[in-house]
């Protein structure tokens, strides 16, 4: 069954899935370009968006009925924010997307039985159900075949200075982080403390952890949380 948002499509109205076809994530190169000499130098490669489609049959004949089971899949599908999608065979993965093209039902043949639905993701990756999660200072593996989504968060009870955060390769030095919930999203890259910025505190001979699979052990203090991810 295909859930989004929690509720299954086949609950919300008699259809018949025919595919669900999932793009693969198209590989942008990022290049910087040479100021005298012709062409560029590559820099990185860069993950874009990717679709959704689901093709399926509306098993009603009766138009007015039909036309009442195709509002039900619009309300189901629509949504103001990225939602997450649970797909068929991907047990415990979820993917957040948002509708970007509703079913377009003929109102001359309206017993066709292919109509289509398209979602967007714009974080394409699929990503655990669980959070897991581990004190600063401790080893710990991230299994996955895509940068996995992580984030430290730490209670600070007064204001402190000379704090870091290293993976023994980055280093992020902090010159204060006034009292509050830290959070310091590696994703995003970005450090609030209750939810005020604090990006000024990060001292200019910092750089951010980046978030990546394997063992790792973050020294500092606080909790490191972490979902692992994959590509398909």
């Amino acid at each position: 069954m295909i859930y989004f948002r929690g509720k299954a499509l086949e609950s919300v109205a008699p259809v018949m899935v025919e595919d669900i076809r999932v793009s693969p994530i198209p590989r942008t190169p990022l290049v910087r370009d040479r100021p005298i000499q012709g062409g560029a130098d590559f820099v990185r490669m860069h993950d874009g968006t990717r679709t959704i489609t689901i093709t399926f049959g509306l098993l009603v004949q009766d138009p007015e009925a039909r036309q009442n089971s195709i509002d039900a899949i619009t309300r189901w599908a629509l949504s103001d924010q990225p939602a997450p999608m649970q797909l068929p065979y991907r047990n415990n993965r979820m993917i957040d997307v948002i509708c970007t093209s509703l079913p377009e039902p003929s109102a001359r043949q309206w017993w066709e039985s292919r109509l289509a639905i398209t979602f967007v993701a714009y974080e394409p990756y699929f990503y655990a159900s669980e959070e897991k999660s581990a004190a600063c200072g401790t080893a710990f593996y991230v299994a996955g075949d895509a940068p996995p989504a992580m984030w430290i968060t730490r209670t600070v009870a007064s204001a402190s200075t000379g704090d870091y955060y290293s993976d023994g390769t980055d280093i992020m030095f902090f010159s204060a982080i006034p009292a509050g919930n830290l959070v310091v999203d590696l994703n995003r890259q970005t450090i609030a403390v209750s939810g005020t910025s604090i990006m000024s505190s990060l001292m200019f001979n910092s750089s951010f952890i980046i978030p990546r699979t394997g063992s790792i052990t973050i020294n500092g203090t606080g909790t490191v949380h972490w979902r692992e991810r994959w590509r398909s």
